[in-house]
């Protein structure tokens, strides 16, 4: 069996992108990630206390557990934890909507005829889960974890999947939980909000964009895989959807 784990990133108000990101592994790599994370969540640095939980953002904004870190330590303890999901070998899923484009293209009559964008990210990532599944563990169940949070945005769907068990037999089961009681989501978070990050570097500098130091190690893996869906993809799509209905 194997388990996926995805969490948001952009769903505040005013945020330029919407990212749904997140990690996929076997059940034994799932084992390590959890003994592994637990023990660098007791022991982050020398002198520091344990943490109750490694969120990346307030890492970063020096918020809650953070708050007296250096600037040496948010890094150390970033790449710390980063590198128990590069060293474990999991899949690394992620998908962004530029929300600007978005809200420009998709309008008036539009609006009734495609999801929102964080459904979009969703069923994308989804269907990036499903084609990794096939290609590199052909007939292997899933179990799929999304953060509690997302769930008024993804209910709906979750059931839509279930639904649909002949056109994917691969998903066991989409569940929802607090991302407080699944550590493993804890790991889906740094995805999704290194990814968030990375999605506003390139709507702001296009293909100069460039990665920060902490996330070049998963541009540069054959084992990550995502989708940004920037302005010329959004326009692409809905010149496609006003050709084939009109």
């Amino acid at each position: 069996m194997l388990g996926a784990f995805f969490d948001d990133s952009g769903t505040h108000a005013d945020s330029p992108i919407a990212v749904i990101g997140g990690l996929l592994g076997t059940e034994e790599q799932w084992d390590a990630f959890a003994l592994a994370w637990a023990a660098l969540l007791a022991a982050p640095l020398p002198n520091r206390p344990p943490l109750k939980e490694y969120h990346l953002t307030h890492c970063r904004a020096r918020q809650g557990e953070f708050q007296d870190y250096s600037q040496g330590e948010i890094d150390h303890i970033t790449y710390l934890f980063r590198h128990i999901i590069l060293d474990i070998g999991f899949v690394t899923i992620a998908v962004a909507v530029n929300l600007v484009a978005w809200h420009e293209l998709i309008v008036g009559d539009l609006k009734g005829q495609f999801c929102t964008p964080v459904q979009l990210c969703f069923s994308q990532c989804i269907e990036l889960m499903i084609n990794t599944i096939r290609f590199r563990k052909p007939g292997e169940k899933v179990l799929v974890c999304v953060d509690q949070g997302m769930m008024r945005y993804l209910k709906d769907w979750s059931t839509l999947y279930k639904m649909q068990a002949d056109r994917y037999p691969e998903i066991e089961s989409i569940y929802f939980a607090p991302v407080p009681k699944v550590v493993a989501l804890q790991g889906a978070d740094m995805i999704a909000a290194e990814t968030y990050q990375y999605a506003k570097e390139c709507l702001k500098n296009g293909k100069d964009a460039k990665a920060n130091a902490h996330f070049r190690d998963y541009l540069k893996r054959e084992l990550s895989t995502g989708l940004l869906y920037d302005r010329e993809h959004i326009t692409e799509v809905v010149s496609r959807f006003r050709a084939s209905s009109g």
